[in-house]
């Protein structure tokens, strides 16, 4: 007997706060699909693009081939790429006041704090930006005033001039080589997100729901994956949420929908005080019986929270959900690719949706285009890295694999 369990996917898709159009999405998902290929030694074709009529949803097809088995995948990738770009194209005059009140805000809210609690590490990555600004401020007043005793005319006039041009001036450099803009966007956006102060992104939220409900009531497909990356999984299990509003009778007959999360920032958001929607939405999801998620975590990805049960750290009532699974991102690459990214933070954050370049338990293009149910892959993870050969075909298993219950079509 084989585990081949599904010819006809869906992945549902939501990214992190990166400003990736469609196009370079579609193009470095064809990059990655190729170190797939050779990884498992299999055979794909990706259609070409296409955006849906109210442009939020960027889908193409993928068909995996190997010598003994064939799927099918439709990939959704739900866009708010848009959102963020506009963000990036704030001028610093308008950035650098409002994110310092973002920064205020989970300050005096006690979310920093909250933050620390459950994960130290990113509790630091939230002080990274606070710190380099506060770096700039200092090398800036102490600029001015050695200028000031450098005989600078009219020092009450020309001192605190001098002070803000210098700082204005390490925000451009070195500040821009750091990421510094790019963070205070990001937090910038993680305080509208919280206060829901951006009808266009709740509009698009709903759109995404409307497009998942959609699928989840189409009983064609073997297996539905809504799987999300970084701030994407807060995104996410709101979309999840209120699609499950839109098809209450899901789940009754049996069904599953499987939750995938990669690198989660949802405690960015859930964490605040004013994120108890958020919250809500997290037991609500949790508690679905019609739910299967799983959380992968790797050590070297600093930009997540790391080892983190999201349901346990919002003292929600326990569920069993989501499971939580570690993994090494250097046995998924090369040794020189590994040590090409090993100092690239938002590089290694990545490569829980890239290609891997060996075999492993965990890989993203499998999920997304191999035969195996996302749940079996979870529970039968040793089992399922024994069946593939060499030349990619599905070899025959001595043992009875694990009953399957992800199935998204209703049971007998």
């Amino acid at each position: 007997m084989t585990l081949a369990t599904v010819e006809k996917r869906c992945v549902f898709f939501l990214g992190g706060y990166e400003p990736i159009s469609p196009e370079r999405q579609h193009e470095r998902f064809c990059r990655e699909i190729e170190r797939f290929q050779r990884t498992w030694n299999v055979a794909t074709s990706v259609s070409a693009m296409t955006l849906s009529k109210d442009a939020a949803v960027a889908s193409w097809q993928i068909e995996t081939r190997a010598p003994n088995w064939r799927v099918e995948t439709e990939y959704r990738s739900l866009r708010w790429d848009d959102i963020v770009a506009a963000d990036f194209a704030r001028s610093d005059v308008v950035r650098l006041p409002r994110a310092l009140f973002a920064f205020a805000d989970f300050i005096f809210s006690g979310t920093a704090l909250r933050y620390f609690a459950v994960n130290w590490r990113y509790g630091l990555f939230f002080l990274y930006p606070v710190v380099i600004l506060a770096a700039f401020a200092a090398a800036a007043i102490y600029g001015a005033l050695a200028l000031v005793n450098w005989s600078l005319p009219m020092p009450a006039l020309l001192g605190p001039a001098a002070a803000i041009l210098i700082f204005a001036v390490l925000i451009v450099w070195p500040g821009r080589a750091m990421l510094l803009p790019y963070m205070l966007d990001d937090w910038l956006f993680a305080c509208e997100l919280v206060h829901k102060t951006r009808p266009e992104l709740e509009q698009r939220l709903d759109a995404f729901a409307r497009d998942l409900a959609a699928r989840l009531r189409d009983r064609s497909f073997d297996e539905i994956i809504v799987s999300a990356h970084s701030l994407g999984n807060a995104l996410k299990l709101e979309v999840v949420d209120r699609a499950l509003r839109l098809v209450p009778e899901f789940g009754r007959a049996g069904e599953t929908l499987s939750l995938l999360s990669t690198g989660s920032s949802l405690l960015k958001i859930a964490l605040h005080p004013a994120g108890n929607w958020l919250k809500a939405a997290v037991e609500r999801v949790s508690r679905h019986p019609g739910i299967f998620w799983i959380e992968y975590h790797a050590l070297v990805d600093l930009i997540s929270f790391y080892n983190v049960n999201p349901v346990t750290a919002l003292k929600l009532p326990a569920t069993g959900k989501p499971l939580m699974r570690k993994l090494r991102v250097r046995h998924m690459l090369d040794d020189e690719t590994y040590r090409r990214f090993r100092g690239n933070f938002f590089r290694l954050h990545r490569q829980l949706v890239m290609g891997n370049d060996r075999r492993y338990f965990y890989d993203y293009f499998m999920i997304c285009c191999g035969p195996f149910r996302l749940q079996t892959r979870v529970e039968d993870a040793e089992l399922v890295m024994t069946a593939f050969a060499a030349d990619g075909s599905l070899q025959p298993q001595p043992l009875q694999a694990k009953k399957d219950t992800t199935s998204t079509k209703p049971g007998p």
